[in-house]
């Protein structure tokens, strides 16, 4: 499993910081948006993941590609958690920072980080799941 992740998690590690230097940089939103951790863990990872595991002919596919997914997001999102700690210390104001300047310090700096990386988790889950068992349902028909 580890093997599978490595490359995926220094994917999404670059992308974390790139965003955050393109946005600092003040680049236009649709541009940020490009580069975005949500799109790698709901639908690029768990494709990769499930094809690595149909070519490689894994035990049990389908339970290995939904540990992978839900370790992939957590581990993603604790690298995202970060950069919402900082742009409650420096004031950043991109909209995807929204809330994070509350007054109350456990707002910003613990429960709306926490909440949006559980949102992101579950939502991961959700359709990383879906997109990786249809991928590894159809890898399988096709070699039937």
């Amino acid at each position: 499993m580890k093997g599978i992740l490595k490359w995926p998690l220094i994917v999404a590690a670059t992308v974390v910081v790139l965003r955050v230097i393109v946005e600092r940089a003040g680049a236009p939103s649709q541009i940020s948006n490009l580069l975005s951790v949500a799109a790698l863990t709901t639908v690029l990872a768990p494709l990769y993941f499930a094809i690595q595991i149909a070519l490689g002919k894994k035990p049990r596919p389908y339970l290995m590609e939904l540990q992978l997914v839900f370790v992939y997001a957590v581990c993603v999102r604790a690298m995202v958690l970060p950069t919402y700690w900082a742009a409650r210390i420096f004031n950043w104001t991109e909209s995807r920072f929204g809330g994070v300047n509350n007054p109350n310090p456990i707002v910003g700096f613990l429960a709306l980080p926490l909440l949006t990386a559980a949102f992101w988790i579950v939502v991961s889950m959700i359709s990383g799941t879906i997109i990786g068992f249809a991928t590894l349902a159809i890898m399988r028909f096709r070699k039937t």
